[in-house]
């Protein structure tokens, strides 16, 4: 539903084709929402049957044509009653690395196999973690030297998504860094 929404928001900002709106939403996320293009296209085709996104021929030499997608009238009124009307609840915790330690827990994989995933995970997102903070300074630098494409509103918003997923990361870590910590006291206990 948000990537439905995430697309409206961009399209009523610019018209944009495939490419772009995939570029943007990563940017706008901070990068911690990556699409795949499937997906962009897919949620296009649903946007366009329910009649919120039109789309225009662009043809250039020597590329292929581009489909440029454009917010409707209806698509318009959907996004601002989608931004009027929001549902609060707290996001849902579904993620692969819950999945796999319940079935590493309710299988004979090893102690040192289970700890051995949660510091890789911690690996991936202390490298992610760099990324946001390289993302949020250039976005800051782009701000002071006048380069960055867009107002100040957005650009205050852009690094507070960034930072949102910042701190989502930092508890992420916290998380599996507690994780370590109870394993190895467990397994300390078993060996007495």
């Amino acid at each position: 539903m948000s990537v439905k929404y995430g697309l409206l928001g961009i399209l009523a900002k610019k018209p944009q084709h495939g490419y772009e709106l995939k570029r943007t939403f990563e940017q706008i996320t901070g990068g911690f929402w990556e699409l795949n293009y499937g997906q962009i296209y897919q949620t296009l085709d649903r946007l366009e049957t329910e009649g919120l996104v039109t789309f225009s021929i662009e043809h250039e030499d020597n590329v292929p044509d581009k489909k440029v997608y454009a917010i409707t009238n209806h698509g318009q009124d959907a996004l601002m009653d989608w931004l009027g009307n929001p549902s609060p609840r707290p996001r849902p915790l579904r993620d692969e690395l819950f999945i796999r330690l319940a079935v590493m827990s309710n299988t004979q994989s090893s102690g040192s196999a289970i700890l051995n995933l949660l510091e890789c995970h911690q690996e991936i997102y202390l490298e992610k973690m760099s990324e946001l903070t390289r993302a949020k300074k250039t976005l800051r630098q782009s701000v002071e030297d006048a380069s960055f494409e867009g107002t100040a509103s957005e650009a205050v918003m852009e690094e507070l998504l960034i930072d949102a997923a910042l701190f989502h990361a930092e508890a992420d870590v916290r998380w599996l860094e507690h994780c370590e910590s109870k394993l190895l006291a467990f397994q300390r206990s078993q060996a007495n």
